[in-house]
């Protein structure tokens, strides 16, 4: 009886005690990654513009967004750092790299001025030299079981000797089985991947990142970027470079990708103003990784069917418009005749036909915001109505297994209701989390202010996941 008492208490002490607050693990896990992801906006010569400007949409942390116009702003924004380098990207695809030289505070929201560059070469890798035709030759130690002998054609008593060190020095566990058959390895593969790494400038700026500030080693820093003109074999082998937080107040601020600036001489675009005609957007990303490239461009199986899904996407387009539409008001007309009773329930259990509206300035694109993740389809365009007035709509969906594409979402509006329902367009698709999963931003622009949203494709679903609040069109 004691003993079963004895186990009781200690079971509801085992419970007590894993209730007990001071029990939960409560350290906070330090963020991983940090994304700035903003939208440059251009206009003139693509690449050599006539006036451009940066506008910094969103920071991942890692957790959670941030935006990006007021996250760390002191002095600056972190994401408007003088000398923060962008990645210009094309549905993920770089296609070139703005410098940050200044930011400006323009009625309340932050504006970045810098210099559009071109991408980096990459860096080509050096090839060992050549050895001379190896021979195989099988020979039987002894043991009953062949092994691999190499002679070198131009040096036979070297080979031998260089192969017996190469093979001891990785490890090989033929030391312990005499039977086993040894493979010689190439002298030169040590020496020159080592080479390799300490020329290559991906290295240097691996090594200087590794580093986090004394002050909190949990915080997460991000490594500079170096220039790949300045970047040297010779240069490497000083050492990494201590970092120093830029803006000069905080020494535990994280830090963006980072740059050589723009030389004040060299050709730096004017500054951008207002929403002007001829405006051109494009996703920019900035943040410590070197991870590879994401395209998210859907490639049809035939060239074809992407001509063929615009098409049905427009059809979908134009019942969007007709279902907004007010009904049109008519008048009864006496019958001339007598209709029969069949002809009257035809009549009213057959649906009028749905107009096909005539649409301009078109974009259709089509994504595949996932690994094997199907097709996501956005469709916007302008068309006039019964009324004469313009229409801007502008679909999200996604094919059924007919290949029939289902509206995720619409939106529908008019020059006089923009202040309600904004016209919507889109920028580009972007792995705003560093995730290797693309999200859409799209522009919401009204009549006298403009914000800009980040959309996320789940589950069937478009749910707004970020927006940056509103920013005027002046």
């Amino acid at each position: 009886m004691m003993t079963k008492v004895a186990l009781t208490v200690v079971v509801l002490a085992a419970a007590a005690w894993a209730q007990y607050p001071g029990h939960v693990e409560t350290k906070k896990k330090a963020a991983t990654s940090i994304r700035a992801v903003a939208v440059l906006e251009w206009t003139g010569e693509i690449g050599k513009p006539s006036a451009s400007r940066i506008i910094p949409i969103s920071v991942f942390d890692g957790e959670q967004y941030q935006p990006g116009g007021l996250y760390l702003a002191k002095p600056e924004p972190l994401a408007l750092e003088p000398g923060t380098e962008y990645v210009l990207q094309d549905a993920g695809v770089a296609r070139g790299l703005f410098d940050i030289n200044t930011a400006q505070d323009v009625q309340g929201y932050w504006f970045g001025y810098g210099a559009w560059k071109p991408m980096a070469a990459p860096v080509k890798k050096v090839r060992p030299p050549k050895q001379g035709k190896n021979t195989h030759e099988v020979t039987d130690a002894g043991s009953g079981r062949p092994h691999m002998k190499v002679r070198d054609s131009s040096d036979s008593s070297t080979s031998s000797s260089s192969s017996s060190t190469d093979t001891s020095a990785s490890g090989n566990p033929s030391a312990g089985d005499p039977d086993r058959p040894t493979l010689r390895r190439r002298a030169d593969s040590s020496s020159s991947s080592s080479s390799d790494s300490s020329s290559s400038p991906s290295s240097t700026n691996t090594s200087a990142s590794s580093n986090p500030p004394a002050s909190d080693p949990d915080r997460p820093t991000l490594h500079k970027h170096s220039d790949s003109s300045s970047s040297t074999p010779g240069s490497s082998n000083s050492g990494p470079a201590p970092e120093t937080p830029l803006g000069g107040a905080d020494p535990d601020r994280p830090h963006m990708a980072h740059g050589q600036q723009t030389p004040k001489d060299d050709y730096q675009p004017a500054q951008l103003t207002g929403v002007p005609t001829g405006l051109q957007q494009m996703i920019a990303v900035s943040d410590a990784g070197e991870g590879e490239a994401h395209p998210f461009v859907y490639l049809w199986a035939d060239p074809g069917d992407g001509a063929k899904m615009q098409q049905q996407m427009e059809m979908a387009a134009s019942a969007v418009v007709a279902a907004a539409e007010p009904p049109a008001k008519t008048t009864a007309k006496p019958h001339a005749t007598t209709t029969t009773a069949a002809q009257r329930r035809k009549a009213a259990t057959t649906p009028p036909p749905a107009p096909k509206y005539a649409f301009t300035n078109e974009r259709f694109k089509a994504y595949e915001l996932t690994y094997s993740g199907g097709a996501t389809l956005v469709f916007s365009g302008e068309t006039l109505n019964h009324a004469g007035k313009v229409k801007y709509v502008t679909l999200i969906a996604q094919p059924d297994f007919n290949g029939v594409p289902k509206v995720l979402f619409k939106s529908v509006t008019d020059d006089d209701h923009l202040d309600v329902t904004p016209k919507m367009r889109l920028v580009d698709a972007v792995d705003a989390r560093a995730n290797n999963r693309g999200d859409l931003i799209f522009e919401l622009r009204s009549s006298r202010d403009r914000e800009f949203v980040i959309y996320r494709i789940a589950g069937g679903l478009a749910e707004q996941v970020f927006t940056t609040g509103l920013l005027p069109n002046s």
